[in-house]
């Protein structure tokens, strides 16, 4: 019985010992609306669904909340959720936010130092040295590259004219893959041609395995993850995929010791390679590695993901498939041709319709940010330091003050006229600020060079409604089943 009562005094004074040193904190949280808070837990019973289901559950409580901020307990974890675009330019234009929420450091098990886990000085530095490597040259060169693998998966799409409904995203994955492997890694081999690789098959598993232990609270102590089979699989994947990786670096180094000359690019790896040998003190071997694999799996998913997506809207919207058909066959004739840099600058629909599948599906449905000092938001608010941010982008992308058909593939949202009356942090497909993507660039030149290849030959047919389309959430945005599609001959009328 003293035991027990020992314990209980023990717990006791723990517990006030914690919420003492938290007392501001909480007096900061007070200030904000939010749903009931359960002990222990927080809001985390809000999420306990299955992970597919998430998205769903971020989406409704944003359009609960949609102007002031928000606040939610995970455990004894405070999370700030910011649904208004003048709040987000100012949250996202701050220096005390560029850090990452802590709980990506789930993730550098898988990807180390890259940029999108880094934060801080280093973060600062490897960006500086790795940004200039994706300038609009790259881009342009790239264009010849992404053709050769576009004809390819147009070949192998072929197959499948006047055929029943497919999901695309396999050909389309496949070609990414050829596309992006080549570009980043300087590699040549071709999963179109041969398949999956095992590194291409761990990859994948590499984000689901990640996903699930970011919204798993339980799965992320360490002591109770390395009991679980997860932990396993997490070191055969690794493995697979760190090899790879390795093996991508030795043969960059092999071409610059025998001096090969280039293929039909320059890829990223070699110019990190050469930046490698300059300034050894800034990155090392494995950071080398570490930026490789994060550039490379911020490129192929993504582009994968916003191609599908952008078929099916093309199916599923007939109307504007004929018009952006329309203006590449103005551009490019009848006949399907190698599209240039200059003229793929002069495709302003396509590229309306691009922005647009981005709106309705962005690659980065909720970004989770970490207050580094405390912040004064609009004189009212205090957001207190180590305090996490949310910004539920997906939520914001279907804002009806926003967006006049949010719910719908509308490319006239990004009519001049449209756009210019728009809060520019209303939109924001590759994130802002200091940790905006580098490469949106190159993905919006891959994404155009494939679509152009795939307009000109085919026209595309979808069921349904865009509203019957169920998404799910893990690392991107998907459709829960599939991107079903047929394909007919397309003639130019």
């Amino acid at each position: 019985m003293s035991l027990l009562i020992l314990l209980t005094v023990l717990l006791l004074a723990f517990a006030i010992k914690f919420a003492w040193k938290r007392r501001f904190l909480y007096r900061a949280a007070a200030k904000f609306q939010g749903p009931v808070a359960l002990p222990l837990i927080g809001n985390a019973w809000l999420f306990m669904c299955k992970n597919e289901d998430i998205l769903m559950r971020i989406y409704g409580l944003s359009k609960k909340y949609p102007d002031d901020p928000v606040r939610f307990w995970l455990g004894p974890s405070l999370i700030i959720m910011l649904s208004n675009p003048h709040h987000l330019e100012k949250i996202l234009s701050s220096s005390k936010f560029a850090h990452k929420h802590d709980i990506y450091d789930l993730l550098k098990v898988f990807t180390g130092e890259g940029l999108i886990t880094s934060s801080g000085s280093l973060h600062k530095e490897h960006r500086h040295l790795i940004q200039p490597m994706l300038t609009a040259n790259f881009s342009q060169d790239s264009v010849a590259v992404m053709q050769k693998h576009a004809e390819r998966c147009m070949d192998i799409l072929e197959a499948k004219l006047d055929q029943d409904m497919f999901d695309i995203e396999d050909a389309i994955h496949q070609c990414m893959i050829d596309a992006n492997k080549e570009l980043i890694l300087g590699s040549t081999r071709s999963s179109q041609l041969h398949g999956y690789s095992k590194y291409d098959r761990a990859l994948t598993n590499m984000y689901n395995l990640g996903f699930t232990r970011l919204v798993k609270p339980y799965l992320q102590p360490e002591m109770i993850y390395n009991l679980t089979p997860y932990k396993r699989r997490q070191e055969d994947l690794i493995h697979a995929v760190k090899d790879f990786i390795k093996q991508v670096v030795q043969q960059s180094k092999e071409r610059r010791a025998h001096s090969c000359p280039p293929g039909d690019i320059y890829p990223v790896v070699d110019r990190i390679r050469d930046v490698r040998e300059e300034r050894p003190d800034v990155i090392s071997d494995k950071v080398f590695e570490d930026h490789l694999l994060t550039l490379y799996a911020a490129a192929e998913d993504p582009s994968t993901i916003t191609c599908s997506f952008l078929a099916l809207c093309f199916g599923l919207y007939p109307e504007y498939q004929e018009r952006a058909a329309k203006e590449i066959m103005e551009v490019f004739g009848e006949t399907p041709s190698t599209p240039s840099w200059e003229a793929l600058s002069k495709l302003q629909y396509l590229d309306m319709c691009l922005k647009d599948v981005l709106r309705l599906f962005p690659i980065g449905p909720i970004i989770l940010r970490k207050c580094t000092s405390d912040f004064l938001l609009d004189d009212k608010w205090l957001i207190p330091k180590n305090c996490g941010i949310a910004l539920p982008i997906f939520a914001i992308h279907r804002d009806p003050r926003y967006w006049s058909h949010p719910d719908h593939f509308y490319p006239d949202h990004f009519l001049p006229e449209s756009t210019n009356q728009r809060h520019p942090y209303a939109y924001l497909p590759f994130s802002a600020g200091s940790r905006g993507c580098i490469g949106k660039l190159l993905a919006n030149t891959i994404i155009k060079v494939f679509t152009c290849n795939l307009l000109q030959r085919f026209e595309i047919e979808a069921a349904g409604t865009l509203a019957e389309v169920e998404l799910k959430m893990d690392i991107s945005t998907r459709p829960k089943r599939g991107y079903r599609l047929k394909l007919k001959r397309r003639v130019w009328k």
